[in-house]
């Protein structure tokens, strides 16, 4: 299991590595890792956000195998919390002010870009910047959901989609454990990155996919040896053959090094040819 972990942490810190460096071939516009308004901040952010999450797994798997509470139980009681949190935060992050507003010259270019050619009265400057002027808008949020069929059957795809992923997460943890959930769970990012190069959202410059490709590799010989499938069995197999052979060589009876088969998971017997 360790093994495989250690396997795991390698072909992941490879598929990130992938996004921090820049490779011959890349657009001029494509910004690295290293150019980032505050990569360090970043970084911070996403190490707190893997351990709230860690901390989120264990929880789910302490109430499910403590307390017996049903999965669709648990994921019921994580959507109204998460939901409650949501609504508040929202509200309370829409009187704080957009603190790159005034700063950010992207934001200035939208503006520009989405009044031209547009005989809408509502559609002005002065609207837009008051729109975009809050750290959250569930206003304008609002407004676009009704004012958007495509919005609207997206998000509800969106939530469907979450619903379904967060139970099956859970029925896998009452199932087997947590550690396992989350193992499985990082798998998913070769069917986002697949999907990605078929339809030309992931970048297709060869250094970038050869990182990319080996961290997958290495991904999934890590949950391989992890999950003792395939490999560790075949190498036992080898093992104890390369044993019997040994054996058989020296003529006679033998004993089989048990601490090897031990240590293998095959339980030590004395092996007579």
């Amino acid at each position: 299991n360790f093994y495989g972990m250690v396997i795991i942490v390698i072909g992941l810190l490879f598929v990130g590595l992938s996004e921090v460096f820049k490779f011959p071939g890349d657009p001029v516009s494509a910004v690295s890792s290293s150019e980032a308004r505050s990569p360090v901040l970043g970084s911070v952010l996403i190490l707190a956000a893997q351990m709230v999450v860690a901390c989120q797994m264990i929880v789910e798997q302490k109430f499910i195998s403590q307390y017996n509470v049903p999965s669709l139980q648990v994921v019921g009681w994580e959507g109204v919390w998460g939901l409650s949190a949501s609504i508040l935060l929202n509200f309370l992050l829409y009187f704080v002010p957009n603190l790159s507003f005034n700063v950010d010259p992207v934001i200035d270019d939208f503006i520009s870009s989405t009044i031209v050619n547009r005989s809408d009265p509502a559609c002005n400057a002065t609207l837009i910047r008051d729109v975009l002027n809050h750290f959250e808008n569930p206003i304008d949020g609002v407004y676009q959901l009704v004012h958007s069929w495509q919005l609207a059957v997206g998000s509800g795809g969106l939530i469907l989609s979450i619903a379904v992923f967060n139970w099956s997460g859970v029925s896998v943890t009452s199932y087997l454990n947590a550690t396992t959930r989350m193992i499985i769970d990082s798998l998913r990012t070769i069917v986002i990155w697949v999907f990605g190069l078929i339809v030309g959202w992931e970048s297709k410059v060869p250094g970038r996919i050869g990182y990319e490709l080996a961290g997958f590799v290495l991904l999934i010989l890590g949950t391989f040896i992890y999950k003792d499938i395939v490999i560790a069995p075949a190498l036992r197999r080898v093992d104890e053959w390369w044993l019997r052979r040994r054996g058989a060589g020296a003529g006679g009876e033998f004993l089989v090094d048990s601490d090897r088969l031990t240590a293998s998971g095959i339980q030590a017997r004395n092996v007579v040819e």
